[in-house]
């Protein structure tokens, strides 16, 4: 409900609910004016209350110009903050100027780490590694990576999650000078870990901090053009880094021109990115993990698979670059532009998989991508090589509607003050189990040959989409 007092001192009830919907547009611009125009005259703060919610105040840097606390009306604002009583909660304008804030910084976080897969040929013969050494070097970065998440995710919830942010990116771009300036195979494990790290900064508070300022029933549609930024940024950044290699005869040098983009998003996301909004009071971990358990035990049967099919993918699409060269005989350079044809599908199919899911729910999005998934994985092993590109782009297209719609999921069901926490617990299992299965993969096929190796794989995706169909409505 929206009250004000006029000059008089009466008092005035206008609409229902949290943002006073009902309220008609041209009552409060009079109201703010008439504020406004009583501020010029006295200096004053206007007296008048706009219950603004506090998620739309800290998302946009607006305060309320007065604040209900309790049934009582206290003072919390100045004459110039009048004007949310026109707008009090974020506008559609400002909403999509935010997603697409998050989606440039979701491009520039994947410039640092979608270079390894597609390069990965070129540093495994700079260094003369097998791919044992090769799985390794995935796995330094996806397994840091994955660690990061649930104690990052915690302060994001803690301190802010556009502090994290910023702060993440700063480290990225120095480690991808490290990266860059590393001389031994140890050398880059060490910074790739540290890479992994920083990159566990991202994914859990840019979530969050969109669930905070976009209406449930949009997020689906908001998650997946975020995810559309990091599709975008696979995508464009291999054909980039392909060029300087073959231009310059070093993998090196993309990690040391790129290391300006985390740059820019950081100072980009401290113009633009939400305000800090930190937890008050002692910290409660016990509590954490006791909402924490509460959401996975609700979801805990469809996320397994998830976890799964992630850990299925992750392994092929690490040693996609390899098995191009080695099984199907593309050229190195040609290589690295193919390993992004994937991610092509996914600027589809995110987008489209977070519609789907405000539209009709998030599980069947998920039980859908799950199902399909499979069959194109084991495709992959089996056309020949000449359908090899539009069967990249099918899996692509499939495995991009699940993303943003399990993160939808967990913030749908999490506390608002524990969603960064809820979601970094997700990735942590997630990417630790992607993480584990690059190096395993990677032993079998030293063991019996890649392309072995990779259709086994396969195989058992495509088994795990056939259990998914016989059993989804149990999920």
């Amino acid at each position: 409900m929206i009250e004000s007092r006029s000059q008089a001192g009466s008092l005035h009830r206008t609409g229902s609910g949290p943002i006073a919907t009902a309220t008609s547009t041209s009552l409060r611009s009079s109201r703010a004016s008439a504020f406004r125009s009583s501020c010029g005259r006295s200096g004053l703060p206007p007296p008048a209350v706009a219950w603004n919610p506090p998620e739309a105040s800290a998302s946009f840097g607006r305060t309320p110009i007065l604040s209900a606390s309790n049934g009582r009306l206290t003072p919390g604002g100045t004459c110039i903050m009048a004007d949310a009583l026109v707008t009090a909660a974020p506008t559609s304008v400002r909403r999509k100027s935010l997603v697409g804030t998050f989606m440039f910084a979701h491009f520039t976080h994947h410039v640092s780490n979608s270079m390894l897969t597609p390069l990965l040929p070129v540093i495994r013969d700079g260094l003369s590694l097998n791919y044992v050494q090769s799985g390794f070097l995935v796995s330094a970065f996806s397994v840091s990576q994955g660690l990061s998440q649930a104690p990052i995710g915690v302060l994001a919830d803690r301190f802010g999650g556009r502090t994290v942010l910023v702060l993440g990116f700063v480290a990225t771009a120095l480690c991808m000078v490290l990266i860059g300036l590393a001389g031994e195979y140890w050398q880059l494990l060490v910074f790739l870990v540290g890479l992994g790290i920083a990159a566990g900064t991202y994914h859990a508070p840019a979530a969050a901090l969109l669930a905070r300022a976009i209406p449930k029933e949009q997020l689906g549609g908001a998650l997946g053009m975020h995810t559309v930024g990091g599709n975008l940024s696979f995508f464009a950044t291999p054909l980039v880094a392909g060029g300087l290699v073959a231009m310059t005869l070093t993998w090196r040098t993309p990690y040391l021109a790129f290391a300006v983009a985390p740059f820019a998003a950081g100072l980009l996301l401290t113009t633009m990115a939400p305000r800090p909004q930190r937890m008050n009071g002692p910290a409660n971990y016990g509590g954490a993990l006791r909402e924490i358990r509460g959401v996975f035990r609700v979801v805990g049967p469809l996320l397994s698979l998830v976890i799964l099919f992630q850990m299925t993918y992750a392994a092929i699409v690490a040693f996609l670059a390899l098995y191009l060269v080695d099984v199907r005989g593309f050229e190195v350079t040609a290589a690295a532009v193919v390993v992004s044809i994937p991610f092509v599908g996914g600027m589809v199919g995110s987008p489209l998989g977070g519609f789907l899911s405000d539209r009709f729910g998030r599980e069947p999005v998920i039980v859908a991508s799950l199902t399909a998934l499979g069959p194109l994985l084991l495709l992959l092993t089996l056309v020949p090589t000449v359908l090899v590109i539009p069967v990249l782009f099918a899996m692509g297209l499939v495995a991009s509607t699940r993303m943003p719609v399990v993160e939808g999921l967990l913030l749908d069901r999490a506390p608002v003050e524990r969603r960064a926490t809820v979601l970094g617990a997700y990735y942590l299992v997630a990417q630790e189990m992607g993480g584990l299965a690059a190096p395993t993969l990677g032993a079998l096929s030293l063991a019996v040959g890649i392309a072995p190796a990779m259709g086994g794989v396969a195989a058992v995706a495509a088994a795990i989409s056939v259990f998914v169909l016989l059993v989804h409505r149990r999920l």
